[in-house]
């Protein structure tokens, strides 16, 4: 079975909070240990009051100054049929602004967040250009889709094992 980390974030707004805070630790910390600095929020994540959308949609967005970069973090509802990460390139452009962002919706899983360093690696630390990594990508996730279709052989496996 599948371990989700926060899996009832959606639910609870500690728990999205808690989730937020990891995400920011993490990727900071990746930051900082590569000495990556000029680095700030792009999108709103809140109401005109104040509160935040607790949708997911981004958990994480950072720009980066200096590179014209941005990553932007959308963390899905866990299911165990669907891929627990996807990922792709794009143009974010608004009347102000204007940057290349590597997008990446995840399924959180101890998994998972291995291959979102690894593509957030790529893109900010080693510079990848966006074709590159839009190559980078869709190997990982050519990656990721066997291990899911494995993992559901052996779940089907299992079931069949218990109920035979």
């Amino acid at each position: 079975m599948k371990r989700y980390l926060f899996s009832n974030f959606l639910k609870e707004k500690l728990v999205y909070q808690s989730c937020q805070d990891y995400w920011e630790i993490k990727v900071n910390e990746l930051l900082f240990f590569n000495k990556i600095s000029g680095v700030k929020p792009y999108l709103n994540t809140k109401f005109g009051d104040g509160t935040d959308f607790y949708n997911g949609n981004p958990i994480l967005n950072y720009y980066f100054t200096k590179t014209n970069k941005a990553i932007r973090i959308i963390q899905e509802e866990p299911n165990p049929k669907d891929l627990e990460i996807a990922a792709w390139t794009d143009n974010f452009e608004t009347e102000n602004f204007n940057a290349n962002e590597l997008v990446i919706s995840i399924q959180l899983t101890p998994y998972s967040e291995k291959i979102a360093y690894e593509l957030i690696r790529k893109w900010v630390i080693e510079d990848y250009s966006s074709e590159k990594m839009d190559r980078f990508i869709d190997l990982k996730l050519e990656l990721e889709k066997i291990e899911t279709s494995n993992y559901l052989r052996e779940e089907i496996y299992a079931t069949n094992y218990i109920y035979a």
